[in-house]
């Protein structure tokens, strides 16, 4: 019996897997227009792929669209060998590969043959700040932009401007220091006060009495659980009573506990974390993410021939009070961080949550 090499076999299996969304109408999409869904099938992700199908799948329901699914390993050199085979096919879209290291390798092959690329939850800033070409988008947010997020929520309950940044030196810390610093800086904003702290101290009340004789509206603290909770029990002990979010390494069981014990009738305790659809592997999201993908496509497919569509799809998506807009570099106009509260010591997303300026999708 003759056996394909195992590479191959799986890329077989995953063409093989074709989704009708009219049972009977094979002849015809097969001469329609075709979609390719790409992303790890196997492994620690192994969900993500049948997640992205699932979106996919849901959004193309009652037209003769061909969807069809391909392994890529979340693997950067299987990734790039998937791409060439499926550009082989002429697809019309491809959407996925939500693991960075195959997005960014399989991008290029897409932008060299000239393939609409769509890639689903990648937030490293590479894929698009070394965007591969005008066919590549990308549909999430980026993780280098927390700096953006905490200004807006800093300004929010700072409507003075009186800020302060506490951070505990680390590399994380330094960066997000210098991020948020530089957003204020940009928004013509008093630079803040920056109080660096030694982790490990078992209190900075010394450190926050600086902060006394001129008291912030509000405080972002960069660091660690460990250390946000001794520099709220320090700001507090000094009598500040300053708003406080934390950076997304806080968003954490421990910290919220925590801070409910030092200070339980205070609702302006919040960390950052990834705003809910914002990409990532979680496999509601990517779900999410291939239905929105697949829904912008129609509706430009409709009214545009293949080769406008990259440019549409840079002004913005069709039609709609929800229309999704990206940028320069390809990036869609979506929250990246948003800030949650503190409710009885979790976490807690709400409606209501707080005044971030960026739209959460629905």
């Amino acid at each position: 019996m003759f056996h394909l090499p195992i590479p191959f076999l799986s890329l077989a299996v995953a063409f093989a897997s074709i989704l009708l969304s009219e049972p009977g109408r094979a002849q015809n999409a097969l001469a329609g227009p075709s979609v390719v869904v790409a992303g790890p099938a196997s492994g620690r992700h192994a969900e993500a792929l049948a997640a992205m199908t699932a979106g996919a799948g849901e959004a193309v329901a009652g037209r003769a669209i061909r969807i069809t699914e391909v392994d890529d390993g979340c693997d950067a050199a299987r990734a790039e060998g998937a791409a060439r085979m499926i550009i082989a096919d002429k697809p019309d879209l491809v959407i996925g590969h939500p693991c960075p290291a195959a997005a960014i390798a399989a991008a290029k092959v897409y932008a060299a043959a000239g393939v609409l690329f769509i890639a689903l939850g990648v937030r490293h800033p590479d894929f698009t700040d070394k965007r591969a070409g005008p066919t590549i988008f990308r549909l999430a947010g980026r993780d280098d932009r927390q700096g953006q997020a905490a200004a807006d929520e800093l300004l929010a309950v700072a409507p003075q401007g009186k800020i302060a940044i506490v951070q505990d030196r680390t590399a994380y810390a330094r960066s997000l220091t210098a991020a948020v610093t530089g957003e204020l800086a940009a928004r013509k904003i008093a630079l803040p006060v920056v109080i660096p702290i030694v982790a490990g101290r078992r209190d900075y009340d010394a450190e926050m009495q600086k902060l006394k004789n001129a008291p912030p509206e509000a405080v972002f603290f960069a660091g660690y659980p460990s250390e946000a909770a001794v520099v709220l029990r320090s700001l507090r002990k000094a009598g500040i009573p300053a708003a406080m979010i934390a950076s997304d390494a806080n968003a954490t069981d421990e910290f919220g506990a925590a801070a409910a014990s030092v200070d339980p009738s205070t609702p302006a305790i919040k960390v950052m974390i990834r705003a809910p659809q914002s990409g990532g592997m979680n496999s509601a999201d990517l779900k999410w993410a291939a239905s929105r993908a697949l829904t912008m496509w129609l509706s430009l497919k409709e009214n545009s021939q293949p080769s406008e569509i990259p440019g549409r799809l840079a002004v913005s998506e069709a039609g709609g009070e929800d229309r999704l807009q990206f940028d320069a570099k390809g990036d869609a106009r979506v929250p990246s961080f948003a800030a949650v509260p503190l409710v009885k010591g979790r976490w807690t997303r709400r409606a209501n949550a707080g005044p971030s300026k960026e739209p959460v999708p629905p």
